[in-house]
């Protein structure tokens, strides 16, 4: 395994998008190292968190580590700004490295990013990618463990580690710490684990023999719940089947919507809709036009001469008032010539006093209308009729011929718009096909749909029936437990549990006598003393750890000092590692913080240029100076990064170069 580049984003002190590179120069093995720098809070326990987290998610905190717990571990680990620098509300890891299996070399890129929602609840995904191709038919579930399988998490803790785990095997008096390594290497956690199963089902079973007719009616249940319970497997088989197919469905449909949309597709969609729009739109606009055709053919010019048609209605008025004026006036006369008449009767006596006086004032009173010239002599109601059209009619057609020229300048805008939208839309022959492909996908999917239903309510009813069968022999078997006795089973499961205990003693012996070699080989090469003669001796019943010299002397742990308790450490994960067999890269956080210099020296020159084909160390300023290093190690080194922490900014950045 190669890890080949690892990128952060807002991941704890690192804002933003960091890559690193982390593949090796050079033919393998021969320089191996890639050396991180960095003072103390400068990001280097991030590295190894980051690899460790896209890996294994939840279980870098333990095997049962509740949700909520682990989702407030990733809440943490969002880059948090200084300042008043928003805070980011996602983060991701991702890790691209490859693996060889069965002689064949696979390329895999792991992304694991997760999102913090406005009410502080935290989302994550996992997505895998395997020699350029995503592995979409997995769940989260089955990613994760798609990749517990392929490297292990009790395997990677023996290659992944910080200081505190040599100090975990250095400082412990007891054996705990090897112990747990070592059942971890080789699985021994899951075959206790069967034992215990196991020893429960024959303390549950050995209560006696039914009766006849009692085991008849219990095999019949057995029988019964078994063939429901296949049925129940069968129709869930199925149902994951059609899930398989409508993942790839959808995964096609959702290629054929973007292909769709490439080709304008979403123009094409709307084609019909601004088809009838446009249609509805000339025909609007179609009615507005005969709609202002027939007002300005009608009264509407009357409005567009305002002072002609003013001096119009003055004219007409003044010829009416004339015209009402001279009929008055005529009128007044003959009443004025009855009068004299009646006077000229009554004064007789007086005539030729009174003649002159009365035609005088007659004269002077019934004195004739100034004279209008008729210019159009129309009737009062015409008049009327004219001043109402000219005053009324006409402003009001005039404002409404307005506001019909606003809608249809609205409506040119909608026009122009609607027939560019029908103008986007591609060729029919080109994206008909797409629909018609999409379509049937759909139908497809609505079918799957359907029949996942169908097998989802038939594995209920399966399991319902199986759970039923169950219900009854227990009863049946809690009527009659005090006649149990399974002794066929009984006898089976227990010859398992010693089978189990003969392969587990037999399985740490052999990888015990491994593991005292390895060790011995790196014990004697790293430490400062020389220990010639050294056999290790693991007990395999308390993984306590005896060194004896060939003369019969011993070497007790602890009395050696902290430095060669370190190295011991050291050499014990670098043994376990060998005796897992397998291939994988080597992270060491803070590899040499307890060690003087002698031993350093070792370490640096015996153990990293060799520990693996990639080896990965995250070092302070006062544990490796590359000035005082052995050229061997010098000469392994492939790259140099430093991290160092901006204090005026919150964050780390990682650049060439060492200190």
């Amino acid at each position: 395994m190669i890890l080949n580049t690892l990128k952060l984003g807002n991941f704890r002190v690192y804002r933003g998008d960091h890559e690193i590179d982390l593949t090796p120069e050079g033919p393998s093995g021969q320089k191996p190292i890639i050396l991180f720098g960095g003072l103390n809070g400068a990001g280097k326990t991030s590295i190894l968190t980051a690899v460790r987290l896209a890996l294994y998610g939840r279980r870098i905190l333990g095997a049962k580590v509740p949700n909520e717990e682990y989702h407030r571990y990733l809440a943490d680990c969002i880059h948090k700004p200084s300042g008043a620098e928003r805070a980011p509300n996602s983060a991701y890891v991702r890790l691209e490295f490859s693996e060889s299996r069965g002689g064949q070399q696979h390329d895999y890129d792991v992304v694991r990013s997760w999102f913090r929602d406005t009410s502080g609840a935290i989302s994550e995904n996992l997505q895998i990618t395997r020699d350029d191709e995503v592995l979409s038919n997995l769940s989260h579930e089955q990613s994760q463990s798609f990749l517990n399988d392929l490297i292990p998490l009790g395997i990677a803790d023996l290659f992944f580690f910080d200081g505190e785990k040599i100090a975990e095997l250095a400082e412990s008096k007891g054996n705990v710490a090897l112990a747990d390594a070592i059942q971890r290497l080789l699985g021994l956690d899951l075959v206790n684990k069967l034992r215990a199963d196991l020893s429960v089902y024959i303390r549950n079973h050995s209560k006696g023999r039914f009766p006849e007719d009692i085991r008849k009616e219990a095999e019949s249940l057995e029988a019964e719940y078994e063939r429901h319970y296949a049925s129940y497997q069968h129709e869930l088989e199925g149902k994951e089947k059609l899930e398989d197919q409508l993942h790839n469905l959808r995964a096609d449909i959702s290629q054929l919507e973007q292909k769709i949309e490439a080709h304008g597709g979403a123009w094409y969609e709307n084609q019909a809709v601004e088809k009838v729009r446009m249609e509805r739109l000339l025909a609007e606009q179609e009615a507005i036009r005969g709609r202002i055709r027939s007002l300005k053919g009608s009264l509407y010019p009357l409005a567009l001469a305002p002072t002609a048609l003013g001096a119009l209605l003055t004219q007409l008025d003044a010829e009416s008032d004339y015209r009402k004026q001279r009929v008055t006036h005529q009128a007044a006369k003959r009443q004025a010539k009855a009068l004299r008449k009646e006077l000229e009767s009554a004064l007789q006596d007086k005539e030729a006093l009174l003649d002159g006086a009365i035609e005088k004032a007659f004269g002077k009173s019934l004195k004739p209308p100034k004279k209008v010239e008729m210019v159009h002599d129309l009737s009062d109601r015409e008049i009327e009729r004219l001043h109402h059209q000219i005053t009324v009619e006409a402003p009001k057609q005039k404002k409404e011929v307005d506001e019909l020229e606003q809608q249809l300048e609205s409506l040119r805008v909608q026009i122009s718009e609607c027939a560019t939208n029908l103008e986007r839309a591609p060729d029919e022959q080109r994206i008909k096909p797409l629909y018609e492909q999409l379509t049937e996908g759909q139908l497809k999917q609505g079918r799957l749909n359907s029949k996942i239903e169908e097998k989802r309510e038939n594995a209920k009813r399966e399991l319902r029936a199986a759970m039923d069968c169950i219900r009854k022999l227990r009863k049946l078997e809690a009527e009659h437990q005090h006649q149990s006795d399974n002794l066929h089973a009984i006898e089976m499961a227990k010859s398992l549990r010693e089978m189990l205990t003969s392969y587990s003693n037999r399985a740490k012996i052999s990888k015990i006598h491994e593991l005292e070699y390895y060790f011995g080989e790196s014990l004697k090469r790293l430490a400062r003393k020389s220990h010639e003669g050294l056999t290790p001796h693991i007990d395999p019943c308390t993984f306590s750890v005896a060194l004896a010299y060939s003369n019969g002397k011993t070497l007790d742990r602890e009395q050696l000092s902290a430095g060669e308790k370190q190295i011991y450490a050291t050499a014990m994960l670098e043994a376990l590692g060998k005796a897992s067999g397998r291939r994988l890269p080597i992270i060491i956080d803070t590899p040499l913080g307890r060690l003087d210099s002698e031993h350093r020296s070792n370490v640096t020159d015996n153990y990293f240029p060799n520990a693996s084909h990639q080896v990965i160390l995250l070092s302070t300023d006062t544990e490796i100076n590359l000035a005082s290093t052995p050229a061997c190690f010098k000469n392994a080194i492939s790259k140099i990064y430093t991290m160092e922490y901006i204090n005026s900014t919150g964050k780390s950045i990682v650049s060439e170069g060492y200190f």
